[in-house]
């Protein structure tokens, strides 16, 4: 277990981009949760057809598939901040045309402006440095009329791993995430008109504290720490997984998300 990253660390992003090159081969094994939310937002899709979709964050792919048949595009770009979540995203999905894959950092897109119909991307944002500095990124890339779909943690996901350190130090052990509220407003103010929004509350139950945890180790999701600072004494560790086992309950062992799904769509400029 890592504490949460210095978010002004200018190695951020390349800690990141590690993490996600070394879960890339477990990450569909462990991915439950992940494919539980991507299910949810795919159903939010607002349009059956378009020219240009970028799967944001597309990690192995696993929504591309379904994005080509609900959308029938002329093109899809699946973007990536890990080379290797690519690898695996170009070999699983290596049967579909027209897709082009894409290293990059969503905050800093190679795309041009107005390329895009449908801007797609599940459980990546949260990831980002600047929510406001992103959607302004994603609205410069967004033709008018065109739409974002995507799903993000909010705050008060994961209390269960909250809980069980609570005592044993004083160290945040859980990423910070923006309520509802505070996202709505960088969506808002980055221009997007906002169509629908729901914060959903998602269990996952798993047999062992360990099994938890590995759900989010395996798909690049555990808290990325500086490089200095990312061992744990093994007795502090077992010390934690003892306090969060107090929290098993008749499904098993807890870990529960706050999700939200969000669609917006870039307005269409008003002739005078």
């Amino acid at each position: 277990m890592q504490t949460i990253p210095d978010r002004s660390s200018l190695s951020y992003k390349s800690q990141l981009a590690r993490r996600f090159d070394r879960a890339s081969h477990s990450y569909d094994a462990y991915a439950e949760f992940q494919q539980r939310v991507l299910q949810h937002l795919l159903r939010r899709l607002p349009v059956s057809s378009v020219n240009v979709v970028m799967d944001l964050g597309t990690g192995t792919g696993q929504a591309l598939g379904v994005l080509a048949q609900k959308l029938q595009p002329i093109s899809c770009i699946a973007l990536d901040l890990s080379q290797q979540m690519l690898v695996v995203a170009r070999e699983q999905s290596s049967l579909l045309q027209n897709t082009h894959y894409v290293c990059a950092d969503a905050e800093h897109l190679p795309i041009r402006n107005a390329s895009c119909d449908v801007i797609f991307s599940s459980l990546a944002i949260q990831w980002c440095l600047s929510p406001r500095d992103l959607f302004k990124e994603l609205y410069r890339v967004t033709q008018p009329g065109g739409y974002m779909v995507f799903s993000t943690l909010s705050q008060g996901s994961m209390p269960e791993i909250d809980q069980a350190w609570l005592g044993l130090d004083s160290q945040p052990h859980t990423h910070q995430y923006m309520t509802k509220e505070a996202l709505l407003d960088c969506v808002t103010a980055s221009q997007w008109n906002l169509l629908s929004s729901e914060l959903s509350d998602m269990v996952m139950w798993f047999e062992s504290p360990v099994s938890a945890i590995d759900s989010l180790k395996k798909v690049g999701a555990s808290f990325i720490s500086s490089e200095k600072n990312s061992t744990m004494a093994p007795s502090k560790w077992k010390a934690f997984l003892r306090e969060y086992e107090k929290q098993r309950g008749d499904l098993g062992i807890p870990l529960s998300y706050q999700v939200v799904f969000v669609v917006a769509q870039k307005p269409i400029p008003t002739e005078d």
